[in-house]
C-alpha cells in the first residue's frame, strides 16, 4: 500500500503576524467571547476528508497479562501483535501507573500552560531538536497553515541529561514530570518486549536496539475554538519514534485513521493509549505500520494531552531488524540515523507519512 502524503493544509485566510507565536491561549485570553475563528486559522480542509466512523474502537488490552502465567503472557503478546498489525493503536488497562500520578502530571502540564505568555516564551525555539521547546501550531518552524494548538516538548530519558533544562514553573513541574516519565519509560520497555516477541524476535530485541534510548514528552493544549469545524488542533501525522504512550484529560479529540475513516478515541478513565511509530514500522520491515492520527478541537472545553514518545538513542542506525530480512523479504527502508530522521520528520511542513516515504527503497514504492 502506498504511503499517503498529506500536505499541511493551506490557510484560507491572511498570513499570520508574529503575535501568533505567543500561542492560541494568548489569543483566546486577549480576545474574550471570540465568536469567529481568526482567518489565519481557517484551513482549506480537503473535501475528500474521510467520514468519521463511530462504530469502531481501538482494541483494549489488559497489560496485567504480561505478569501472569506463561499461557496468559503469550495471549497478551498475541493481542498486542494483532493490535499492532491491524490498528497500530491500542488502549491499555491495568498498566501499573498510579492514577494519582497521572492526575498530578495533567495538573502540572495545565499549570505550565496557565503561566503568563512571557514565562512560556522563555522556552520558545525554532530549532526542532532543542531539548526544551514551547510553541504553537505544528512543530516545524517552516511557514504553514496555523493549527489550534499550543505545546511544550522536551526530552526525558535519560533524565539526568536534561532535567536541569526543564521548566522551573510551576514549582512542582520537574519533580512530578520526572516521576511520571520514569514510570512511563519502564512501561514502554515492557510493551516493547511484547512487540518484539510478537514479531518473532527475542524479548529484549527492541530494548537493545534503543541503546541508551530517547524519550520525548509532548504536552498539548487545545483551548475552546469558536468554529472548530473550520480548523484542526493537529494535522494528520505519524510519530517518528518506536511507541508513544498518551494520556489526556476527559475531553475527546484524538482520531485514528483506520479503514479510510477517522475513528474517535474516546476518553476512558485510568487508561492509556499506545501507538507504534515510524521506528517500529522500519524495524519490523513494514510488517507493522505506523498509523496517521490527528487532533480535532471543540467549542466548549479545553483539551490537554500528554504524549510520551520512545525511541533509540540519537546516533542509532534506523533500519529493519536483520532477522526479518532475507531473500524473500528484502529490506524496504534505507538506513539512516535516528537523529537525522527525527530532524527531517519534525522539520517537514508536509504532514501524513511523507518523511517515511522518503527513505523507502525503490522496490517498496514500486510495489506499493
Amino acid at each position: 500500500m502506498a504511503t499517503v502524503s498529506t500536505s499541511c493544509y493551506q490557510t484560507a485566510g491572511k498570513t499570520p503576524s508574529d503575535d501568533h507565536k505567543k500561542g492560541v491561549k494568548y489569543l483566546v485570553d486577549t480576545v474574550p467571547n471570540m465568536r469567529e475563528l481568526p482567518p489565519e486559522y481557517v484551513l482549506a480542509l480537503p473535501p475528500e476528508n474521510p467520514i468519521i466512523a463511530s462504530h469502531d474502537a481501538i482494541p483494549v488490552i489488559d497489560l496485567s497479562g504480561l505478569d501472569g502465567s506463561i499461557e496468559c503472557r503469550m495471549m497478551t503478546v498475541e493481542a498486542i501483535a494483532s493490535a499492532c498489525a491491524h490498528w497500530g493503536f491500542f488502549r491499555i488497562i491495568n498498566h501499573g501507573i498510579e492514577i494519582s500520578l497521572m492526575e498530578e502530571m495533567l495538573k502540572a502540564v495545565e499549570g505550565f500552560f496557565q503561566l503568563p505568555w512571557e514565562e512560556k516564551m522563555k522556552y520558545a525555539s525554532e530549532d526542532v531538536m532543542n531539548p526544551v521547546r514551547y510553541g504553537t501550531s505544528l512543530n516545524t518552524p517552516k511557514q504553514h497553515a496555523l493549527h489550534w494548538r499550543d505545546y511544550l516538548r522536551h526530552f526525558g530519558h535519560p533524565i539526568h541529561n536534561h532535567f536541569h533544562l526543564w521548566p522551573s514553573q510551576p514549582t512542582n513541574y520537574r519533580v512530578v514530570t520526572k516521576e511520571y516519565l520514569e514510570e512511563i519509560w519502564k512501561l514502554a520497555i515492557k510493551i516493547s518486549g511484547a512487540i518484539s516477541k510478537g514479531l518473532g524476535l527475542e524479548w529484549y530485541y527492541i530494548e537493545k536496539s534503543f541503546g541508551e534510548g530517547c524519550q520525548i514528552v509532548a504536552s498539548n493544549y487545545y483551548p475552546p475554538c469558536p468554529q472548530p469545524h473550520l480548523t484542526l488542533g493537529l494535522a494528520p501525522h505519524s510519530d517518528h519514534g518506536g511507541l508513544t504512550i498518551l494520556m489526556q484529560n476527559e475531553v475527546d479529540g484524538l482520531q485514528v485513521k483506520h479503514g479510510g475513516a477517522w475513528v474517535p478515541v474516546h476518553h476512558a478513565p485510568a487508561t492509556l493509549v499506545v501507538n507504534i511509530g515510524d521506528y517500529i514500522e522500519i524495524l519490523s520491515n513494514g510488517r507493522y505500520k505506523s498509523v496517521e492520527h490527528r487532533g480535532v478541537v471543540n467549542a466548549e472545553r479545553t483539551r490537554i494531552s500528554v504524549a510520551v514518545g520512545h525511541g533509540p538513542e540519537m546516533t542509532a542506525i534506523v533500519a529493519p531488524a536483520s532477522p526479518l530480512v532475507d531473500e524473500k523479504n528484502k529490506t524496504k527502508y534505507r538506513p539512516t540515523t535516528y537523529k537525522d530522521y527525527m530532524r527531517a520528520q519534525q522539520s517537514s511542513a508536509v504532514r501524513g507519512k511523507s518523511p517515511l516515504q522518503d527513505i523507502m527503497t525503490s522496490t517498496t514504492t514500486e510495489n506499493a
